[in-house]
């Protein structure tokens, strides 16, 4: 049974949810929330397809091209050797320093908050957190998108509740072929 209070959670989780993408988000003015995820997903990744990239941020094949151009021009990332009509990119030495000054940024924002919680408070947070995380799981392109910013090796030690539920799912059928 839903109780009257729900509304009122739902709307207070998806403001803290805002603010802490915008905060995240505050000092990469020049590069676009999907430039970030794209750097960062090729940072943790790569090298990567570009449709990899495109299925792991969200966008379509045309957009990331356009997208890894912008990033490319600033020197962020660099194309491969093709290997046939595939098109591999990688992050530069500039690229890999931008995406650990945004993690960092993200982790920080994230201490700084559960810095107002006591030690029993983080921990049931975090039974919670892990829930919420597994639910929010709904297929595998979803899960990946979920996990693009996370510093994976810490997560994976832990137990990533993502991929654990990930691994739950149904394998994805393969695209036909041309």
């Amino acid at each position: 049974m839903v109780s009257m209070s729900d509304p009122l959670l739902a709307n207070r989780l998806a403001a803290l949810a805002t603010a802490i993408d915008d905060a995240v988000h505050a000092d990469t003015e020049d590069l676009s929330q999907s430039a970030v995820a794209a750097l960062q997903t090729i940072r943790q990744d790569g090298p990567l397809a570009i449709q990899d990239v495109a299925r792991t941020i969200g966008l379509t094949h045309s957009a990331t091209v356009r997208l890894i151009d912008r990033l490319e021009k600033d020197w962020l990332v660099r194309r491969l050797s093709r290997k046939g009509r595939e098109v591999r990119v990688e992050v530069t030495a500039r690229g890999r320093r931008r995406a650990a000054q945004f993690q960092e940024r993200r982790l920080t924002i994230a201490k700084d908050l559960l810095a107002a919680l006591e030690e029993t408070e983080r921990a049931t947070l975090t039974t919670i957190v892990d829930k919420l995380l597994a639910a929010s799981v709904g297929d595998h392109d979803g899960a990946a998108r979920t996990c693009r910013s996370c510093e994976r090796d810490g997560c994976r030690k832990a137990g990533c509740p993502v991929e654990t539920a990930a691994r739950a799912l149904p394998p994805t059928p393969a695209a036909p072929s041309r």
